[in-house]
């Protein structure tokens, strides 16, 4: 049913194309002598596609970012993302291939050689190839999660969603104590989005390539000419962060965002399973000593 065979015989055995289970249930299926052979391609596809959903912080079986998870030794961010991307096509290649011969056995297996052919474009393969502003985005995404403690980077999955706040699953890097994380457009708070940023860049990666990380970030989002590195990642936070966060979770934010206005003076992100009577007042502080 995922073959370019039953698409095919679609367009000429059903009415529309709602296929209702009275539909499917008339389509000529074929005896499979492969059925082996079409069983380990399938599973295969199978595990091939969730390793790449489980991939994005949103699936269910999310363990860590990818560009952890592929690290492979690697002492800076370009090099991550280079094995990652490595990954990512090697994925995507043995995908494509296994449902080109898929598509190879249905075709023989109804005698339609001369009217279809096994091969499938790139867009029509559904697991990611890596892209390098995108990976970089999520990565900071994933970096917020673990200044909050949604995250851990000493167990994987997801650790922190509601219930007791166990501090214990927290060692090589320790979330915020107070649940309020400041962006500002200049250093005011040691603790601020960059400063632990930074603090988590060198904890992963050690303090000798910092700075050709942060650089790897800001030109990952398209620095300018006249900005440092930090200058980009501030302003990142400062004005982008938020509404990519509104688009990973579709309008249904887990990090809250106070702002103080247009100007852009002071801003505060909030982890929503955090959320305590008195939160708000902390808040408010922060932005009276800013």
């Amino acid at each position: 049913m995922n073959s370019n065979i039953f698409s095919h015989l679609a367009k000429y055995t059903m009415s529309t194309m709602h296929f209702n289970p009275r539909e499917v249930s008339q389509q000529p299926f074929g005896n499979f002598d492969e059925e082996l052979k079409i069983s380990k391609l399938v599973t295969q596809n199978i595990s091939l596609s969730k390793s790449d959903w489980d991939s994005f912080e949103t699936s269910w079986d999310f363990k860590t970012h990818p560009l952890l998870e592929f690290r492979n030794g690697a002492q800076t961010l370009a090099e991550a993302y280079t094995n990652w991307e490595q990954e990512a096509e090697r994925r995507f290649a043995t995908l494509k291939a296994n449902e080109e011969e898929l598509n190879r056995i249905f075709i023989d297996l109804y005698g339609l050689q001369d009217e279809l052919t096994p091969e499938e474009s790139d867009n029509e393969v559904t697991v990611r190839q890596a892209d390098r502003e995108r990976e970089v985005r999520s990565f900071l995404s994933y970096a917020v999660g673990l200044m909050f403690g949604r995250y851990s980077l000493d167990e994987e999955g997801l650790i922190y969603a509601g219930g007791e706040f166990d501090r214990d699953k927290y060692r090589s890097y320790k979330p915020d104590k107070d649940n309020v994380i400041p962006i500002t457009d200049d250093v005011y708070f040691e603790d601020d989005v960059v400063g632990r940023l930074i603090d988590i860049i060198r904890i992963i990666f050690g303090a000798e390539s910092l700075e050709k990380n942060l650089d790897f970030i800001a030109e990952s989002l398209d620095k300018k000419a006249s900005e440092t590195s930090r200058q980009r990642v501030r302003r990142y936070f400062l004005k982008e962060f938020y509404q990519d966060h509104l688009k990973v979770y579709k309008k249904r934010p887990i990090y809250w965002l106070f702002d103080s206005g247009k100007q852009n003076g002071f801003k505060a992100l909030v982890y929503l399973h955090r959320y305590e009577p008195g939160l708000v007042a902390r808040v408010d502080r922060l932005s009276a000593r800013r």
